[in-house]
């Protein structure tokens, strides 16, 4: 009788279980989701549409332009984004958050003449552009980004790679250093400044036997390459005691001489 009663128990319990089943399951059915809506598909429609259809939905619109991005499948103006998903449960009132597209991204080459290509690279970076290989020529302007391509204008994807075309300085012209030692000051600085380049500093100094204003050494050597970037010294002799010019004395300015000293310039005659 006992093992009757807790069997008569269970089946009660049981019995129970699936009414209190059952009848969650018919409020949820007709009381909560007979009140809610599944969530319309907005996106590609423009606003004005959306709106609408929202509106007739029971639902709420919001527009969110921070939220605006560009896309090339959806219009520029129509919906882009929506923060419900399609289809979704949502209850009569509920807002729903969309975002406008900007249409394609469309790319132009901007103007970056006279720039510097760090410059340039860096202002494609921040247009979502891709820098592309840079080629250096010299130029007798001053340096800077003398062309691109694409040119400057072209409407260009993301991916295409845009080329540089940079101006740089001219590389001065270079010389064999001749021997100067044993020749005259004057008319050697003169020969080698109407050339360009440059007598950076003369230094005087006692050498018995020397006529004065007579070089003595010189740097750089003899047969080293040298351009108008590069610093020329010399030391010229005087006689002890003289009054010759002091022991210090500024380089000359650049002139003319009727018979120069040689200056040879690489493989040609001076």
């Amino acid at each position: 009788m006992r093992a009757r009663g807790c069997l008569n128990n269970l089946v009660f319990v049981g019995l129970l279980t699936v009414f209190f089943g059952l009848s969650s399951y018919f409020w949820f059915k007709y009381f909560v989701r007979g009140r809610s809506i599944a969530t319309p598909t907005l996106v590609g429609r423009p606003i004005a549409d959306a709106r609408a259809l929202s509106s007739d939905s029971g639902l709420l619109l919001e527009v969110d332009q921070t939220r605006e991005r560009h896309s090339d499948e959806v219009a520029r103006g129509a919906v882009v984004w929506q923060n419900r998903r399609p289809g979704q449960l949502v209850k009569r009132g509920t807002k729903i958050i969309v975002a406008p597209s900007l249409g394609p991204l469309i790319l132009r080459v901007p103007d970056v003449a006279g720039q510097t290509s760090r410059a340039a690279r860096l202002q494609f970076g921040q247009l979502g552009m891709t820098p592309g290989p840079i080629a250096h020529l010299p130029a007798a302007g001053p340096p800077g980004i003398l062309a691109t391509y694409p040119p400057v204008g072209s409407v260009v994807s993301p991916e295409t790679p845009v080329s540089l075309l940079v101006g740089v300085e001219r590389p001065p012209v270079r010389w064999v250093m001749p021997d100067v030692i044993d020749l005259a000051l004057d008319p050697t600085r003169a020969a080698l400044e109407v050339r360009g380049l440059r007598v950076a500093q003369v230094r005087f100094e006692p050498y018995p036997g020397i006529a004065e204003g007579t070089i003595i050494r010189q740097f750089p050597l003899p047969g080293a390459p040298v351009s108008s970037r590069d610093p020329i010294s010399l030391v010229v002799s005087r006689q002890e005691g003289s009054s010759f010019p002091p022991a210090e004395l500024p380089p000359a300015s650049p002139t003319p001489t009727p018979s120069p000293a040689p200056v040879t310039p690489p493989g040609g005659t001076p």
